[in-house]
């Protein structure tokens, strides 16, 4: 008889707090930032791919791809490329959440920072490999034409995820525990 209604169940701040975080992970706000953001990132990728072709031993300056000492320092430049990216990544989301402070009621930042750091790791390897498959000519006693100008070690595309959630992390940490009082006093609400 006396059930309570939809608008008195969210007229508390706990029960509102819960529906307003469970049910926005996929609202039409949040989808455009994950389509806005994954773009941002796979651009972001393309150019750290092409700069990586560009500034790596063995790409377009300098060094030939078929010599074995410039491997390690051919994925150094990719991991430093993908730290970069990492970091600027992290600070256009954080840009972000200053602008419109509801966006950390949901996992949905976060995840779209993971997704697409990850994505754009991928991408900027694959563009630099296309590139040097599209730019390189080949030496007639290579055995592999891969070996030319390619990745040796596939970690260094976690580079990007791991510095952006460290980022991310810190962060969140500092300010929460260096942040005006009021400030921290909202965030435990979860306002």
């Amino acid at each position: 008889m006396n059930e309570p209604t939809a608008e008195a169940a969210l007229s508390s701040p706990r029960s509102a707090q819960r529906a307003h975080a469970s049910g926005t992970l996929w609202s039409k706000s949040n989808k455009a930032f994950w389509r806005r953001w994954l773009a941002i990132t796979l651009v972001l990728g393309a150019v750290m791919g092409v700069a990586w072709f560009v500034l790596a031993p063995g790409g377009a300056i300098y060094g030939d791809g078929s010599d074995y000492d410039s491997w390690f320092p051919r994925d150094a430049a990719l991991a430093l490329l993908m730290l970069v990216a990492g970091v600027v990544a992290s600070v256009v989301l954080l840009r972000q959440g200053r602008r419109t402070p509801r966006i950390w009621t949901t996992a949905a930042p976060t995840l779209a920072l993971l997704v697409g750091a990850l994505a754009g790791s991928v991408l900027a390897w694959r563009t630099g490999v296309f590139a040097g498959d599209l730019f390189h000519t080949l030496p007639e006693n290579l055995s592999n034409p891969s070996i030319v100008f390619s990745l040796r070690s596939p970690s260094v595309l976690l580079i990007w995820p791991l510095t952006s959630a460290a980022v991310l992390f810190l962060t969140h940490l500092f300010g929460y525990y260096f942040g005006k009082p009021e400030k921290r006093e909202e965030m435990e609400q979860g306002e």
